[in-house]
Parts: structure tokens; sequence; C-alpha cells
């Protein structure tokens, strides 16, 4: 299992930005980028999904999204990185990783809350 690294940034999209992850479209921009974009745009990815490949070349195995590609360029989404927390802190059900692997998860988001010059919530659970 992997956590995106909690030190990386990416250039901001303006906070007001729509959030609607609908999946396969946005998902399928950034394989074209190729699979680190999608890794990158991705809290966390199982690689376990595909252990062929790193990173894994499986839709499947990418979740908890808060970056998309804007004007060509990758750039964290507020809305994103607020619904990405909301998941790991229980929303509609939770997440399905690791509980060894949330606080890393946590963690990844709460940096981006930062670069948004945002205090996190806690973390539940």
């Amino acid at each position: 299992m992997s956590v995106s690294p909690t030190s990386h940034r990416s250039p901001t999209a303006p906070k007001d930005r729509e959030w609607n992850w609908d999946g396969t479209d946005k998902m399928d921009r950034l394989i074209e980028r190729g699979w680190e974009t999608a890794v990158r745009a991705h809290a966390w990815h199982d690689p376990k999904e595909d252990p062929d490949h790193d990173p894994p070349q499986e839709k499947g195995a990418y979740k908890l999204p808060h970056h998309e590609l804007i004007d060509g360029e990758l750039k964290v989404v507020w809305r994103g990185v607020v619904a990405a927390m909301t998941v790991v802190n229980g929303a509609r059900g939770g997440v399905d990783i690791p509980e060894s692997q949330r606080r890393l998860v946590y963690d990844h988001l709460a940096a981006h809350y930062g670069e948004f010059d945002e205090a996190p919530p806690p973390i539940r659970g």
C-alpha cells in the first residue's frame, strides 16, 4: 500500500473551483500523462491491485482523488481535498485502506490544507 508523499506540493486551483470527480473521464486524462500523474492526483494507491507494475496500472488501485488537470497542469483542488478528508474521517462509509496507512493519508491531506491557508479537522477514529 502506498501513500503519496506528504511533502509534495502542487499548484493550487482557485479555492472556489467546483469539485466533481466523475472518475472515468478525469482518470483517463491523468493516465494519458502517465501513471505517475495518477499517483500524484490521489492520496493513496494499492500496489496489490497490479503487482506487476509500479505504480499500478489499474484504475481501481487509486483512492481519494484531490487534484485534477486544469489547462494541462495538475493542480490541487480545495474542495477535492475537503472531500477526501471527510471520507478519511468516516463520511460516506469511510475509505477502505489499511488502518496503518490512515494517519499517513490524513497527514498528506492536512499538508494540502496548509497550501490553502486552512487548518485541517482533527483525525477521527
